[in-house]
């Protein structure tokens, strides 16, 4: 019974490898498809925020078409995609909290760490535990830069606007 299990194991692994693989190619394709750099009036809220945050590292802002929800993406050079209607339809404040809070992710390092968490899925993934864990890593990921965006803005009305706003925009 061994090998078939040790087969199946493989297989599993294998297509979870793909996976993977398949989204990270899809990642990389919308970080450079559709997108253009935001105004020049975003350099320097984007520069403020990153002064708070002590993040030295370059990170590019970019508009997307293809986009619904902000993201930031890449460890060695990140960079954040901002849906076109967020640009267009949220006000400054809510931007700058949307930005605080993905910068957040690049500080924390966190494609860095979903990417293990990827990883470590793929070798575990006949385990429900696992599946389990992971849901809460990446919640409370989520959690933490959404306390540090709420510290970076200083309130908590604008931020919880901003992401409403977000939810109205997408849904529509």
């Amino acid at each position: 019974l061994l090998p078939w299990l040790v087969g199946a194991w493989a297989a599993g692994v294998l297509v979870l490898s793909l996976r993977l693989l398949g989204g990270w190619v899809c990642i990389q394709w919308l970080a450079r498809h559709e997108t253009r750099p935001v105004a020049e009036s975003w350099a320097e809220p984007l520069a403020r925020l990153k002064k708070r945050l002590n993040l030295a590292r370059a990170v590019r802002l970019l508009e997307s078409a293809r986009v619904q929800v902000p993201l930031a993406i890449g460890w060695i050079r990140p960079v954040i995609l901002l849906p076109i209607t967020a640009l267009t339809g949220l006000p400054a404040d809510q931007l700058e909290a949307i930005l605080a809070h993905e910068l957040a992710h690049v500080r924390r390092y966190d494609y860095l760490v979903n990417l293990a968490q990827s990883v470590i899925e793929t070798l575990l993934f006949y385990h429900p535990a696992a599946w389990w864990i992971s849901g809460r890593i990446r919640a409370e990921r989520e959690h933490c830069c959404d306390d540090w965006a709420v510290e970076l803005c200083g309130d908590r009305l604008i931020y919880t606007r901003a992401l409403a706003s977000l939810e109205e925009q997408r849904s529509s």
